[in-house]
């Protein structure tokens, strides 16, 4: 009796297969331009299926889901990226040790002056 395919069924798929690297699945969208978010609510989309609009402007972009009982509008506005973080730099500080000996060289000149 000849064995073929090594002897596994034709539909045989090994669980381990080192060639393939697993990537997150590709989201394809069409994106519709519309002048506000009026013309974002107004604009028709099947229940049961969203849509993706963007301002012309480029000030916000709008997800439309519609369902049996109406819709929903997500809005997600463009914002300026937050601000680098301030660089830490210790030269620029003081310790606690230093600002001690200033205070108190500060009340002693204070005192001097009073005399």
């Amino acid at each position: 009796m000849a064995f073929y395919n090594n002897g596994f069924p034709a539909t045989y798929q090994p669980m381990y297969q080192p060639q393939q690297i697993m990537t997150p699945p590709t989201i394809r969208a069409e994106i519709i331009q519309v002048d506000n978010e009026e013309a974002a609510a107004n604009y028709p989309v099947g229940a049961g299926a969203s849509q993706m609009m963007i301002a012309k402007d480029d000030s916000a972009i709008y997800v439309k889901t519609a369902n049996a009982n109406g819709y929903t509008l997500d809005v997600f506005t463009k914002r300026p990226p937050a601000p680098p973080a301030p660089k830490f730099i210790p030269e620029e500080y003081v310790r606690k040790d230093e600002l001690e000996k200033l205070l108190a060289s500060m009340v002693t000149a204070k005192k001097e002056e009073k005399k």
